[in-house]
């Protein structure tokens, strides 16, 4: 937040400048009304200049606030966009392990409603905060050259509305937090009922899950319900003070009309003045209690940003020829998944690791992965002598595909679900390895969209996951089951490709335990 704001530094003096000019018309126009009524009153004076002049000021005020209104607008969209692309690149540069270990429904709430909040709740009532205060003080200024006993009496009630009003901003504080913390819970319980949807149905408890939400949901509304309310309550608080404010300054003024100290006129412009200083003494107290709500979410935005400085990691220099375990052990709930497991993985040999479901096959090569913190098992894991431990993230992930299933899909066509946007990948190549796994032309130029996207089918879709890893260059291969969806002949042409790879370390994940298939493989790991 701090990085953004001072970015744009400049655009915010220039929202101020104009609302600052915007008040000055706005006061001028004020005294420039009081003027008329004196011209009724004392037909002297010129009344057709008079009339003239005050509608210049008021076009004037007009043209200037529409200049400030944009201005402002512009500001907050510059610091939203640069606060939501640091969002992004830090998101996208923490380790894969730490992003795993986090609720996604917090990135859902920080992305929408957060966002909402820190515009509607500080940068907006930032910007208007200080042109309120400036507003009132140029009211106050020109009040003091009507009349300074006037002023100084205005003062003294205006000072009373500011520390009266300041009452309900703790709060409208602890309201938004409960608000805010209630959401993020909510959005994580929505997210994980949306990912269970189809097991829900399939297991006919969609009732019983309807009422989990609808509990969930009431907590959220409630904590809404009582921020909203909270919100108005302060809203109004702060116009009761101000009324009572400006009725106290209207006794003033009539006192010193009476007492011959100021013409009717001067009434007049004192009282419209006088609105020119509590309506942005209003909003300036409803602002500051405003700003004071979007001070968890802030101090949220800013640890979302920080990246943990973290000593310096190897990279991996040249192509990887040689994995290693040594003695690795890791238990989840205190049951065993792997116990000193030994292995070597060499460069132009193909393994196929087996075994039942919870044998340790997936955690091995998540292992790798480094997927787990260094804490979370024993042992070494070694790429060409180096511990994975000692390893930056990256550097194993352009050296090492790990090929799994997943539902990840981009709107346009399935060539685009292949490309990923890495226009340096050559056409020639992904049609090249669209070819090995027999994904026809027809479907590569298939556009994929919401209501198409069931027209994929899971072998299709398996065999895009595949194309996406086969069109980089990797030292090291792992499929984890990845002909699971497959029908035998399409599952044959994948392990024929498999088994035509070369000059790589190959690694396959599977329940086929048929022997002509685990012959084709150079080292069966039981697991």
């Amino acid at each position: 937040m701090v990085q953004a704001k001072k970015r744009y530094r400049g655009i915010y003096i220039l929202t101020v400048i104009f609302g600052m000019v915007s008040a000055f018309f706005m006061s001028r126009f004020s005294v420039s009304l009081g003027k008329l009524i004196d011209v009724v009153i004392n037909p002297d004076q010129i009344l057709k200049t008079t009339i003239f002049v005050c509608v210049g000021m008021l076009v004037c005020w007009l043209f200037f606030s529409f200049v400030y209104d944009y201005v402002e607008i512009v500001y907050v969209n510059k610091v939203v966009r640069c606060l939501k692309t640091n969002l992004y690149e830090t998101l996208y540069n923490k380790e894969l392990k730490v992003f795993l270990s986090e609720k996604k429904g917090d990135y859902l709430g920080l992305f929408s409603k957060d966002i909402d909040l820190i515009v509607d709740n500080y940068l907006i009532p930032k910007c208007d905060i200080v042109c309120n205060f400036l507003s009132a003080f140029i009211c106050m200024v020109s009040i003091f050259v009507l009349n300074w006993k006037l002023g100084l009496a205005f003062i003294v009630i205006s000072g009373f509305t500011v520390i009266a009003s300041q009452l309900p901003g703790a709060v409208m504080a602890k309201k938004t937090a409960d608000y805010t913390e209630n959401n993020n819970n909510y959005m994580a319980v929505l997210e994980n009922y949306m990912n269970g949807f189809e097991q829900i149905k399939l297991l006919g408890l969609g009732k019983l899950f309807c009422r989990k939400l609808n509990n969930a949901d009431f907590t959220y509304e409630r904590s809404r319900k009582s921020y909203l309310f909270a919100k108005a309550a302060a809203l109004d608080v702060g116009m009761s003070f101000g009324m009572l404010s400006q009725l106290l300054c209207m006794v003033a003024g009539i006192w010193f009309v009476i007492h011959d100290s100021m013409t009717v006129g001067m009434l007049i412009s004192a009282v419209q003045l006088l609105n020119g200083v509590f309506s942005p003494l209003q909003s300036f107290v409803q602002n500051k209690n405003l700003m004071g709500t979007a001070d968890g979410i802030i101090e949220k935005i800013e640890k979302s940003q920080a990246v943990e400085e973290e000593e310096a990691k190897n990279e991996i220099g040249t192509p990887v020829s040689r994995i290693e375990f040594s003695d690795v052990s890791i238990s989840f709930d205190n049951k065993h998944i792997l116990n000193h497991f030994n292995m070597k993985f060499e460069k132009n040999k193909k393994y196929v690791i087996i075994g039942e479901s919870g044998k340790g096959k997936t955690t091995l090569v998540k292992l790798i992965m480094s997927y787990y913190s260094d804490q979370q098992y024993e042992g070494n894991i070694l790429i060409d002598g180096q511990d994975v431990r000692t390893l930056s993230e990256d550097s194993i992930f352009r050296k090492i595909g790990y090929i799994k299933k997943n539902e990840f899909l981009i709107p346009g066509t399935v060539f685009d679900n292949i490309q990923l946007y890495r226009e340096e990948i050559q056409s020639n190549e992904i049609n090249d390895v669209c070819r090995d796994l027999k994904l026809s032309q027809e479907l590569l130029h298939k556009t994929i969209s919401q209501s198409s996207i069931n027209e994929i089918s899971f072998g299709e879709k398996q065999r895009i996951d595949v194309a996406r890893f086969l069109i980089h260059d990797y030292d090291v291969l792992i499929f984890d089951e990845p002909t699971s969806n497959l029908d035998t002949e399409t599952a044959n042409e994948i392990y024929n490709m498999i088994f035509s790879i070369k000059n790589k370390i190959v690694i396959v994940i599977t329940h086929d335990h048929g022997k002509e298939l685990l012959d084709g493989f150079d080292i069966v790991i039981q697991l």
